[in-house]
């Protein structure tokens, strides 16, 4: 019986009436035209993919061997035992191969009939995969005869699409049978799983459930802990089966638990499983740390205002950014960058960039520009930026720095030479400076000398070379500078003179106090910087108090750029502004409804350019600035939160409104309108991140990103991409084991989110699996016309109930080309049928006629020919005659072809 692949295509055979059709009206050879209408035909015939059903024939059988990890050696030395069994009973011409599986699926031995059947390919055995082992088997399989998969597992499926791989096996008539096999046999115990809410709120009281199982009654000591620290152990005892445990917990405070439960077993037989974990989110009032030099009224507003603020001393902000957990926003009320070590800004600055913070900075005498923050990481986090020499008119000025380069200035404990820093320092001061504004440094031990005549700061580089010259060494007598420095700034025409003074202050006694005082009569400042822990700050801090300047001690050798930074900056006074003012509102998002009172003052600082301005002073200066950092949100308001330029603010009924509207803007959303769901798979999680409107309308276009911290290595940003209105989805691969943090933020215009959750990957599925999946095995047999096998001399069984489909296009597509050549050789060679004829005609005719007398005389000539041949030898005269006999006879016979040929062709014209 017959069928064919593509039926549709039989009605090509149209074309044979055409083709006929056309080969009649040029009256091509009869012969010609059978061989082409024969060519074509079969041609259409194999295009149409016939096929012979019910045909006997060879056979294929791929045997898929489980290498996983849950298969023991046990029940791998039975599955090669089954296969070389089962190859003893195959038929000649049944040719039989071998694919390993686990996490994916190996060809080891391409179909052949004689296999060797090591089964030696090793796959990855942290998964099982039954639909890729079915589909690399039929991938390896030829076409042609009955094919049939035997899948040799304990049918415990853990990865893959099983359902579309046996769809793909029915359609393409692959018989897929199993051989159970069972998993390890000692006596195994587990923590099966950990569960615990996902989210619960502070003080909310939750249960904690461990599932364990067990194929043999034993004892087992099972410990449970939080965050790493142990907070329940017993001892119990489990039956075979499932066994669960409930201990109760209380979320004492916000963040991530981390719950991991630990057992150990007298009997057992594996350690690897018997640890499992879960993540629980604790979720409350949003933490803000309040951060001052000197507490003011702004902690007491903020608390009033049910902000969960708590007050933390500069010197307790964190080194690093991990110490920010679960703080949603932190407050720098007139904090100078003094006070800060490098570490703790760049500490901060990356909070707010990469753990999605919010920063909030208020002014004062001690802030921004006058407060240290020019190039510092604290700058960097802001909206506004310190360098505002192109918006202001900055009165000229005229510094001189004084620095001790003494031998008690050689050295800084462990850290650089203090000679140097002094050095590096005097560079900051240089680049702070107009191109018009006078620099001079007067360095001094047990003399005093210049080592930068007073100098314009345009000539950056000369400076900069002679000050490098510097070496230190010496006594100390520090009155003899100050009294060079008096006298060059009395001379100078600046509006502003500054001295700055660096010493540790072991000098030799003299009038400090007289000398000081003339300079300030003078209006001359003096500020003093107290280099080092053993310097003498009496001295130090009385050189700032009788020239009207300020007094700094640089334990820090970092701090002191920052210092020196400062006094440049505020020795101008131009940064800061004293008038009142009510300030003018550029953007209304953050002050809707609210009516603002004056203010007497701020520092004045410049936007950059990604920065959002909000309120404004007459002189276009920023008082209210807000931006996006990174993943987090920062403010900068210029103006202070004190009577001394908010005096009226103090008496403003919405001053409780306006603060906590701020700090709630900046503060790190750790919920969001944004939801998240992982869903497990064996090599990480899928991420689906939705986000909505708080009236539930989807949000588009987003830039998703996801960032993991766990057991892993650094690992990169994950992006996730939309998928459908308001969704975004991606992939978060991880290669170990362990308890992660999934921190995802979700920014686009005017939308920002972040939202933390935890995500655990317990260890391989693998040793969960302790019986077998019969249930499985037994679908994969009936999806697909397959038996489960149990005696080995059945594998290689043919089905009777099964037709076999053999294609027989190959020999049709044969046979058309061989009437094509044919039809060719007939049309392209025509002497070939000429000869044919002319002989066959010559034959008739003389078989039809009697002979006329010339033909009898011209047969005798023949007849005499032959027998002068035969006594040729004796003359030379016969051989002639002869030979002119055959030319004759040659002739004639010539005359009577081209005579036939030429009726030929008038007929084919005709």
């Amino acid at each position: 019986m017959f069928s064919f692949k593509s039926p549709l295509l039989l009605a090509l055979l149209g074309l044979l009436l055409i083709t006929a059709l056309i080969a009649r009206s040029r009256r091509a050879p009869i012969s010609a035209v059978v061989l082409r209408l024969l060519s074509l035909a079969l041609l259409i015939l194999a295009l149409a993919a016939p096929q012979v059903i019910g045909l006997r024939g060879s056979q294929t059988v791929i045997f898929g061997v489980d290498l996983s990890d849950s298969i023991g050696p046990q029940a791998r030395q039975q599955a090669l035992d089954f296969m070389r069994t089962a190859a003893g009973h195959r038929r000649s011409g049944d040719r039989i191969g071998v694919v390993t599986f686990g996490a994916d699926a190996l060809v080891d031995e391409i179909p052949s009939p004689n296999p060797g059947l090591a089964a030696t390919a090793q796959p990855d055995g942290e998964g099982t995969d039954l639909a890729q082992a079915i589909e690399t088997a039929m991938a390896a399989m030829p076409g042609g005869g009955q094919r049939r998969v035997i899948l040799l597992s304990d049918g415990n499926a853990n990865r893959g699409d099983l359902d579309a791989a046996l769809t793909a096996a029915r359609s393409q008539d692959v018989e897929v049978s199993v051989v159970p096999l069972q998993p390890q046999q000692a006596a195994e115990v587990l923590i099966e799983d950990v569960t615990a809410p996902a989210e619960v709120q502070v003080g909310e009281r939750f249960p904690v459930r461990i599932a364990i199982q067990s194929t043999t009654a034993t004892q087992v000591e099972l410990s449970l802990t939080e965050g790493g620290r142990g907070i329940h152990r017993r001892a119990i005892a489990v039956r075979p089966g499932r066994t669960i445990m409930t201990i109760a917990r209380n979320a004492a405070s916000e963040g991530l638990l981390a719950y991991t439960a630990t057992l150990t077993a007298t009997t057992d037989g594996t350690s690897e499983n018997n640890r499992a974990s879960a993540v629980v989110s604790v979720r409350g009032a949003p933490l803000v740390w309040y951060v001052a030099r000197n507490s003011g009224a702004l902690l007491a507003i903020l608390r009033a205002q049910k902000v969960r603020a708590r007050e933390i001393p500069v010197e307790s902000l964190p080194s690093s950014a991990s110490g920010y957990r679960g703080v949603s926003a932190v407050v720098l009320d007139n904090v100078p960058a003094t006070f800060l070590s490098p570490a703790q800004m760049v500490a901060l600055r990356e909070y707010v960039s990469s753990l999605g913070g919010g920063l909030l900075t208020v002014g004062g005498l001690n802030s921004y520009g006058i407060g240290g923050y020019a190039r510092t990481p604290l700058e960097e986090a802001l909206p506004v930026t310190m360098d505002v020499r192109h918006r202001l008119a900055i009165p000229s000025m005229a510094v001189m720095l004084v620095i001790d380069t003494s031998g008690s200035m050689g050295s800084f404990g462990q850290q650089i030479a203090k000679v140097e820093l002094a050095k590096e320092t005097a560079q900051s001061v240089v680049d702070l400076l107009g191109d018009r504004d006078i620099i001079g440094v007067i360095g001094f031990d047990q003399e005093s000398r210049w080592l930068v005549r007073p100098t314009q700061a345009r000539f950056r580089e000369q400076i900069l070379a002679q000050l490098s010259r510097v070496q230190a060494g010496g006594g100390t007598n520090m009155h003899p500078a100050l009294t060079m420095a008096h006298d060059a700034l009395r001379r100078s025409q600046a509006r502003v003179r500054h001295v700055i003074v660096l010493s540790d202050g072991q000098t030799d006694p003299g009038d400090f106090q007289g000398l000081v005082t003339r300079m300030a009569q003078d209006k001359i400042t003096v500020s003093s910087v107290a280099i080092g822990g053993d310097a003498d700050q009496q001295i130090m801090q009385s050189l700032a108090r009788w020239g009207g300047g300020r007094s700094y001690h640089a334990k820090d050798v970092y701090t002191i750029p920052q210092i020196l930074t400062a006094e440049a900056l505020l020795a101008s006074r131009a940064y800061i502004i004293e008038e009142r003012f009510v300030p003018e509102a550029v953007r209304s998002d953050l002050l809707e409804d609210l009516r603002l009172p004056a203010l007497r003052g701020y520092v004045a600082t410049a936007p950059k350019p990604a920065s959002t301005l909000h309120l404004i002073s007459p002189q276009e200066d920023p008082i209210l600035a807000s931006w996006q950092f990174g993943l987090g949100r920062a403010i900068a308001f210029t103006s202070d939160a004190a009577p001394r330029w908010a005096v009226e603010w103090m008496a403003w009924r919405d001053l409780g409104r306006f603060w906590s509207r701020l700090v709630r803007w900046v503060m790190r959303d750790d919920s969001g309108n944004i939801a998240l769901t992982l869903e497990h798979h064996p090599r990480g999680a899928g991420l689906i991140v939705d986000a909505f409107t708080p009236a539930g309308v989807p949000i588009d276009g987003l830039d998703v990103q996801a960032r993991i911290a766990g057991p892993s290595a650094r690992l990169a940003p994950v992006q996730a991409l939309q998928s459908a209105p308001g969704r975004y989805e991606a992939t978060i691969t991880l290669d170990r084991s362990g308890t992660y943090a999934v921190t995802v933020a979700a920014r686009g215009r005017g939308f920002g989110a972040v939202r933390t959750t935890g995500l655990v990957i317990p260890y391989s599925p693998e040793l969960k699996d302790l019986t077998t999946d019969r249930g499985t095995l037994v679908r994969i047999a009936d999806a697909t016309g397959g038996k489960v096998i149990e005696d080995p001399r059945d594998a290689m069984v043919p089905s009777r109930g099964r037709s076999r489909m053999t294609d027989v296009w190959p020999g049709l597509l044969g046979i058309a080309l061989a009437a094509f050549v044919g039809e060719i050789v007939l049309r392209r060679v025509p002497t070939l049928g000429h000869h044919a004829k002319t002989l066959l005609a010559t034959v008739a005719a003389r078989l039809r006629r009697q002979p006329t007398p010339e033909e009898l005389e011209e047969e005798k000539r023949y007849s005499d020919a032959d027998r002068w041949k035969l006594i040729e030898p004796e003359g030379h005269a016969s051989s002639e005659s002869m030979e002119a006999a055959a030319r004759l006879y040659i002739a004639r016979l010539k005359a009577t072809q081209k005579d036939e040929q030429e009726k030929d062709e008038e007929k084919d014209e005709r």
